[in-house]
């Protein structure tokens, strides 16, 4: 099979999120990229004023049609921000008619702190559990997790919380779950943050780090690059999630040594040779 990664997000021209993480990591690890974008930016859409977005409308479907009858198979797919719900419904109907399998990592981006984006319609969560059937990983927050289950959403969820989010979304499909930004103890919540990792038959799993004072815009997207690339080289969920958690505690060591506005997005470049040369190993051994 082709190694070729689909992946289907947003491409900021400026700030290093989205594709513009998606594309070096992927590469990096191997991987031929196709690129979907489901909405091209002038840059990200916080703090940036009089951003220039343009919509790919009835292209998106075009494309994916297009790539459908040239019969082109992927090795995986990684699906990130999507435009407008009418983009997820078409992403399952080719999901739906191609005729072999492939791993589908979907980060659901769509909502934080307990409510959706600015522009994001209803459907959002009710388009999201449709596509989670196909899921071999999700990679969701707590607020994107809780709309998508409808679990009720609280400020105060924690390690009780937690397995039943994440059985609500294996109940709809997903193969493995991936919660973001959790605790795993009360009394170090304002020290670390980390992942609670789910998987059907397996112990679930806390992979915890220091909690930064400042954030970096864009770290879950190079996480889940990171998770993508590991998971389709052969490692278990549990494995990525430890590898790629490592990296980005580089970078973000990296982003506090360099003069540079925080809006662009976390400082990943320095971590790419040393991740390349992991990649270099695991193929070899393969």
């Amino acid at each position: 099979m082709s190694e070729q990664v689909l992946v289907i997000n947003d491409l900021p021209g400026v700030a290093k999120v989205a594709g513009m993480s998606n594309l070096p990591i992927l590469e990096a690890a191997q991987f031929e990229v196709a690129l979907l974008p489901t909405l091209i930016l002038s840059t990200h859409t916080l703090g940036y004023p009089g951003l220039v977005k343009h919509y790919l409308n009835e292209a998106f479907d075009e494309i994916l049609d297009h790539w459908y009858d040239l019969q082109i198979q992927f090795k995986g797919c990684l699906t990130g921000y999507f435009a407008d719900s009418q983009q997820i419904t078409t992403t399952i109907d080719y999901l739906e008619k191609i005729d072999y399998t492939m791993p589908v990592i979907i980060d659901p981006i769509m909502a934080d702190f307990g409510k959706l984006y600015d522009g994001f319609s209803e459907d959002f969560p009710e388009k999201f559990r449709k596509l989670v059937k196909y899921a071999d990983i999700i990679v969701p927050n707590l607020t994107e997790a809780c709309l998508i289950t409808d679990y009720p959403y609280s400020e105060d969820l924690g390690p009780e919380d937690y397995p039943k989010i994440a059985q609500r979304l294996s109940d709809l499909g997903a193969k493995n779950v991936v919660l973001t930004s959790v605790f795993q103890e009360e009394t170090k919540r304002e020290e670390e943050t980390g992942y609670y990792v789910y998987s059907e038959g397996s112990e679930p799993y806390y992979h915890m780090h220091k909690k930064e004072d400042t954030w970096f815009k864009g770290v879950g997207d190079i996480s889940v690059s990171l998770i993508t690339a590991y998971y389709l080289l052969g490692d278990s969920v549990q494995d990525a999630v430890i590898k790629s958690s490592d990296y980005i505690e580089q970078a973000i060591r990296h982003s506090f040594t360099v003069n540079r506005d925080k809006k662009l997005g976390i400082y990943f470049e320095p971590i790419i040779p040393e991740f390349s040369r992991e990649i270099d190993e695991m193929r070899k051994q393969k």
